[in-house]
């Protein structure tokens, strides 16, 4: 479980600080080689949910390790390297999570065109050692993927703050570029973190934790009504699956069930990196279907939509769920005691009551004629 941790989100963790210097493009650190694996089966019910929507047209920006053009995601667009700048590569996932990610989101949209944008990686170093990622170098990210005409915004990438220091923090720069994602109407979706030592419950987790952002908690793989342990637990959050048997292998061809590093560690895919994609698959799918909604409208959309106590999105009912308040208000009932009698209406129930009484009379006289043996009148 920790080195699925690890591969989720620890190792790109964001680190508040400038802007790094350039790269090389030779990683510092050999890129992890993935394991070989089966092709996962279809989903019957997401090719139900197809009929209504695909994504098609629907520019998705994948902030990440880059990803690697693969069959399955279609033309991958290399939009920018923050990783390498000097002889940028977009489509190189030394990490193979940037890869892994974008098969998820392909797989609910599979319509969208997936813009790659490589912001962090655990393969490249600074001259000081540190792993690449920074606050600017993601509010850049952003940035770029606005500038390429992002319409869904993919951040599988968190950095996690202890409450006092984040109150010191300038966060200005990423509130920027977060902010003109929310008046160009682009849906920005982030994983909401994986408790660790550096991610711990009482931090506050950017970006996911920023207002127009919709963090994503992973699901217990064994109850999908509870979150899973790793998870962080964040205001306004939903909730995805976080593990993943294979994903799209980052060499371009085929599938992987999971990646060992230069160390010789297993890493398998679980996370809410990987819970994420899946809810920006389902902005896409949204985003075709209802091109006139704000950021806020489509966020509000998918909320309504997830299932009610633990927030669980599920992509045929988020696209067909119908927005709005169904409460009934109260229903009224006349139900007034009766008025006491008024004398006029005792008279005409007495008279009724007599009526009906003479005739019963009239029937037993009527009655005793037709009786053999009497007359008419008998004398006592």
């Amino acid at each position: 479980m920790k080195s699925a941790i690890a591969m989720a989100l620890t190792v790109l963790l964001v680190v508040l600080a400038p802007p790094a210097p350039a790269f090389a493009q030779s990683p510092s650190i050999p890129c992890a080689v993935p394991i070989p694996a089966l092709a996962p089966a279809s989903d019957s019910e997401l090719m139900i949910t197809h009929r209504i929507a695909r994504g098609e047209g629907i520019r998705v920006a994948i902030i990440d390790t880059g990803v690697a053009a693969h069959p399955n995601l279609g033309h991958v667009e290399a939009v920018a390297d923050l990783v390498s700048p000097e002889n940028p590569n977009p489509l190189q996932d030394c990490d193979g999570h940037g890869t892994i990610v974008a098969g998820v989101v392909t797989d609910i949209a599979p319509g969208v065109h997936i813009l790659s944008i490589r912001q962090s990686s655990a393969h490249f170093r600074r001259a000081d050692g540190d792993a690449t990622g920074t606050l600017s170098g993601l509010a850049q990210a952003l940035h770029a993927a606005l500038d390429a005409d992002a319409h869904v915004i993919n951040i599988s990438v968190v950095s996690c703050v202890a409450q006092e220091q984040a109150s010191a923090l300038d966060t200005g720069i990423l509130e920027d570029a977060l902010a003109r994602a929310e008046a160009l109407g682009v849906v920005v979706v982030s994983a909401a973190g994986n408790l660790s030592a550096t991610c711990q419950e009482t931090m506050m987790v950017y970006p996911a934790q920023s207002p127009t952002v919709l963090p994503v908690a992973a699901q217990h793989a064994n109850d999908p009504h509870v979150l899973a342990d790793y998870s962080m637990a964040l205001p306004g959050q939903v909730v995805a699956p976080g593990r993943y048997s294979a994903g799209l292998s980052p060499t371009g061809e085929g599938w992987a069930e999971a990646m060992t590093n230069p160390q010789g560690q297993v890493t398998s895919f679980e996370g809410t990196s990987f819970s994420a994609p899946l809810v920006s698959g389902v902005a896409a799918l949204l985003r075709e279907r209802y091109p006139g909604d704000s950021a806020a409208q489509l966020r509000e959309r998918i909320r309504q939509s997830a299932e009610p106590g633990h927030g669980a999105v599920e992509p045929h009912t988020a696209l067909t769920h119908l927005p709005g308040q169904f409460a009934t208000a109260p229903h009224a009932i006349d139900a007034q005691l009766p008025t006491p009698a008024e004398p006029h209406a005792r008279r005409q129930a007495t008279r009724l009551l007599g009526v009906v009484a003479a005739i019963s009379l009239l029937g037993l006289v009527l009655l005793s004629f037709s009786v053999p043996g009497r007359s008419k009148w008998q004398r006592v």
